[in-house]
């Protein structure tokens, strides 16, 4: 989105064809086609995820594997640097791509900028390979953009860094993609929803989401709201686990997985809920949300908001005013945070106004001017 919103001709991307951990094709080709800025592609931007048990592995797996792998990535972008005149690099993934950074910026002068969204850094790491350098790469940054308040604080705090190295752009929301709209009467039959009180979590399904303990309420809930049903939207590890959930729980009629949906479909399921909900929570390895795209892309929807008292979800779930945050290890105050808002017509309108007002001053375009400052600044810099 940062791309999209800025001024034409003045950001290119390096993205990849295939997704690292899975090795799954990403439907790329139409996404690039209409994105209106230059995107140039390779298959990988890393090799594949293969944790090491060893130091012995993790030296064969560097020689035979990671190695070529790197080679390919550093040609390819020293051939955009030098054919494009490019003067600043963004790293979007501190922990596998930073060194690229680094090796640019001593044999070709470039700026780097490291992205942080949280994750990256509030995870500690076992990987040997991975991660152990991400001190380093921060200090070594030009600039450092922080996603959040409480992602900004984390880097202080965990890498002693200073205030005014870090740049604070929260998140954003594309405004002219998620909107109100007209409600999705196909997606109804599509789920077999017809008359339903309709629950979402959108996103990857990780332990940190909160699926589990959503599942978990939903027998209290079902007691105020009988006609409740959950609708859990994305792909990931933790699936088998929720799924075995459902069956404990004795749930399957009130629970939809949906798998990974097209991205053009996804506005039409924000509309399609009354709730968006993602019970976000820090994990015991410090894994936690950075900030929550998704709940501002929920309530640009005119949809409000369930989010969890953990890391930078608070700063895009103001309770009580969009949405309401809950102690998400606690599967009753998430039921009754879902109850109260079913059942209090008044707070649901508020929250929904509110969320309206809130995601619309946190609009895209605003993140990209602040990028784009950040940019020149730093360009100006160099010269």
């Amino acid at each position: 989105m940062l791309c999209k919103h800025s001024p034409e001709s003045s950001i290119m991307v390096l993205a990849p064809k295939r997704h690292c951990a899975t090795n799954e094709r990403l439907d790329w080709e139409a996404y690039d086609s209409n994105s209106g800025f230059k995107i140039f592609r390779l298959s990988l931007l890393r090799p594949l995820v293969i944790e090491s048990k060893s130091k012995l592995q993790s030296l064969l797996l560097t020689l035979f594997y990671d190695l070529p792998q790197r080679i390919k990535i550093f040609a390819y972008t020293s051939w955009l640097i030098k054919k494009n005149d490019i003067d600043i690099i963004c790293i979007g993934e501190l922990n596998s791509l930073s060194w690229i950074g680094r090796i640019c910026k001593l044999l070709y002068g470039t700026k780097i900028i490291s992205y942080i969204h949280g994750e990256e850094v509030t995870t500690e790491t076992n990987y040997i390979r991975y991660g152990k350098n991400r001190g380093h790469y921060l200090r070594n940054s030009d600039a450092i953009v922080a996603v959040s308040k409480f992602t900004k604080q984390y880097l202080i705090n965990r890498f002693n860094l200073q205030d005014s190295d870090i740049t604070l752009i929260p998140n954003g929301v594309d405004l002219n993609k998620f909107n109100p709209g007209i409600f999705p009467s196909d997606l109804i039959k599509r789920y077999c929803l017809t008359g339903k009180f309709i629950l979402i979590t959108v996103g990857r399904l990780v332990p940190r989401k909160g699926m589990d303990n959503t599942i978990k309420a939903l027998p209290i809930i079902i007691k105020s709201v009988p006609n409740v049903h959950y609708l859990i939207i994305g792909i990931g590890p933790y699936e088998d686990r929720l799924k075995q959930l459902v069956n404990d729980y004795n749930l399957n009629d009130y629970v939809t997985f949906t798998g990974r949906i097209d991205e053009s479909e996804l506005v039409d399921h924000y509309r399609l809920c009354d709730i968006f909900i993602m019970a976000n929570r820090t994990m015991p390895d410090g894994d936690t949300e950075g900030f929550g795209l998704v709940f501002l892309e929920a309530n640009a929807c005119a949809k409000p908001v369930i989010g969890g008292k953990a890391g930078g979800a608070v700063e895009a779930v103001k309770d009580g005013y969009n949405g309401l945050s809950v102690d998400a290890y606690k599967p009753d105050e998430i039921a009754n945070a879902v109850v109260s808002i079913y059942s209090d017509n008044k707070l649901r309108t508020k929250l929904i106004t509110n969320g309206l007002d809130f995601s619309n001053r946190s609009s895209f375009h605003n993140c990209a001017s602040l990028f784009n400052d950040l940019c020149l600044k730093i360009s100006n810099e160099k010269q």
